[in-house]
């Protein structure tokens, strides 16, 4: 008996209904069944049918959601275990690292590989409002500063140690004086120890702005006073003087050579020009 067309279109929609319901979940079973599932237009499979009829659709509905439950469930137990075991894992690797350096170590040690070159810590501008840590380089009006310790103060002060100044010199300025500008390098003189600034305007010196160059020494105790005293011994009195006993004369040279007390000559003396001078003089009268 042929059914009403009322019957129809409620089985129509019936149908219509269970789709729908099913578009949920129908990824879900296509994924965990790796898209072996029929679509919505596609009759169910041989191997899936059971009921012959609209149920069958509901298994596979029912079956891939469950499926889809399983896996998410284990996934998540798998994810826990992994992360329950991640810092066990760290350790190990942590571990392998220091036994690799250890053995490179040793292979240079021994002399099988070279010896790595060493590397210069990378060199960053120097920024205000920034934490440098121990052993941190920076470059810092035109020098290069390495950090002795965690700081946020600038190069310069003792926080930093100076590694390189680039095309500078150390100045001389004498005592220093407070209404005086001092500039980075220069040196002043301060109750007799001598201070060079770190920076252009370091502030008063002594202070942090300065670094101590060389430092007057303590006055020593005073000596005890010698046994001769500041004077030395007096000497014995000397010979005296040789005297002119008498004089030999070379006429001929016209020379008058001193004889003197010791028995020596001394050295001659010239007498012809003195009477050249003689004879013109008296001549002229």
């Amino acid at each position: 008996m042929p059914r009403e067309p009322g019957a129809i279109a409620e089985l129509q929609q019936d149908e219509l209904e269970r789709r729908r319901q099913r578009r949920g979940t129908d990824g879900l079973v296509r994924k965990a069944l790796g898209d072996t599932l029929p679509r919505a237009s596609e009759p169910v499979p041989e191997l899936l049918k059971l009921f012959g009829d609209h149920r069958d659709e509901q298994l596979v509905s029912v079956l891939g959601t469950v499926i889809s439950i399983t896996r998410r469930q284990l996934r998540k137990e798998f994810a826990e275990e992994l992360a329950e075991r991640d810092p066990h894992f760290k350790k190990i690797a942590a571990l392998e690292l220091e036994v690799a350096n250890l053995r490179g170590a040793v292979d240079v040690l021994r002399g099988a590989v070279p010896a790595p070159m060493p590397r210069f810590p990378s060199v960053r501008a120097w920024a205000a409002d920034t934490v440098y840590h121990e052993g941190d380089v920076v470059a810092f009006s035109g020098a290069t500063y390495q950090a002795t310790k965690d700081t946020a103060r600038a190069p310069g002060s003792r926080d930093w140690i100076c590694l390189a100044v680039a095309g500078a010199g150390l100045t001389v300025r004498g005592t220093y004086d407070g209404n005086e500008e001092y500039k980075h390098l220069d040196i002043a003189m301060v109750n007799g120890s001598s201070f060079v600034a770190l920076r252009d305007w370091p502030g008063p010196c002594p202070g942090d702005g300065w670094h101590l160059l060389a430092s007057r020494g303590s006055r020593g105790s005073r000596g005890e006073r010698g046994i001769i005293g500041l004077m030395g011994l007096r000497g014995e009195r000397g010979l005296a003087a040789p005297t002119i006993q008498s004089w030999e004369l070379d006429r001929a040279r016209y020379t008058a050579t001193p004889v003197m007390s010791d028995g020596f000559r001394g050295p001659p003396l010239e007498l012809r020009g003195l009477f050249e001078q003689f004879l013109l003089e008296t001549s002229d009268a």
